[in-house]
Formats: structure tokens, C-alpha cells, sequence
């Protein structure tokens, strides 16, 4: 049995990278407003948004990297592979 060469592996892993990110920061973000609600009773605290070790803290930082990682994605559908070069 051959293994599959070490350029076809980097390509399928690039292939839908973004959509990947974007998925992936989704869950979690759906997951850390599931959990803030189970321990703490409320979904979201304004005042917790700059505290590096609060949920809200991550919340907005992973909705930032969803809001990118799907324009970057629906960008390069549109357009090609122009956002590559």
C-alpha cells in the first residue's frame, strides 16, 4: 500500500481551511455560551469583555475570527484564489 504523497496531504488540508475556522470558531462559540449559561445563569456580562479569563473575553475574540475566516472563505469563492497571492 503507498501512503499519499506529503504535497497531497497539504493541499487537502488547505482546500476548505477557512470554512474549517469558520465552523470550528462557531462551535465554539455556541459552546461557551452553553457553558457561561449551565455555571454562571446569564449569557453574556458587558463588563467581563476585557477580562482575558472570562467567557465573554473568548466569546468576542472567536466571533471575530468567525466574521473573518467567512469573509476570507465567501471571498475566495467569489473571486478566485486572488486573497492567495
Amino acid at each position: 500500500m503507498m501512503l499519499p504523497s506529503k504535497e497531497w496531504l497539504i493541499c487537502q488540508a488547505k482546500k476548505n481551511f477557512w470554512k474549517r475556522v469558520s465552523w470550528l470558531s462557531f462551535i465554539s462559540i455556541i459552546a461557551i455560551l452553553g457553558d457561561e449559561y449551565i455555571k454562571e445563569g446569564y449569557m453574556l456580562n458587558p463588563s467581563d469583555i476585557t477580562n482575558p479569563l472570562a467567557h465573554e473575553f473568548w466569546f468576542v475574540i472567536l466571533a471575530i475570527v468567525c466574521l473573518v475566516s467567512t469573509y476570507i472563505s465567501e471571498r475566495k469563492e467569489v473571486g478566485g484564489d486572488e486573497l492567495a497571492k
